[in-house]
């Protein structure tokens, strides 16, 4: 059985992880499906209903340098810079 996460504690650390202005876009998991946000950004740019869709979506924005993907848990999955 899967281990449910509490979304209070997932808010806090994104908020945390995106104190800085920086060129970095991170892909996270929202309740409306995986929301793409600039870093220090407190409104997303985008959600899409599946995190493919949201990388796609962050390899649009113009000002970022770097593409962070988070898992469900808020851990980070991939930090790469934007081809």
């Amino acid at each position: 059985m899967a281990k449910k996460t509490d979304r209070s504690k997932l808010t806090g650390k994104f908020t945390k992880a995106a104190s800085s202005n920086s060129n970095r876009v991170h892909v996270v998991p929202s309740k409306d499906g995986w929301s793409v946000k600039k870093e220090g950004a407190t409104r997303s740019t985008a959600v899409r209903p599946t995190k493919e869709g949201a990388i796609k979506a962050a390899k649009n924005v113009k000002s970022a340098e770097r593409i962070v993907v988070h898992k469900k848990d808020g851990t980070i999955q991939s930090n790469k810079k934007k081809r």
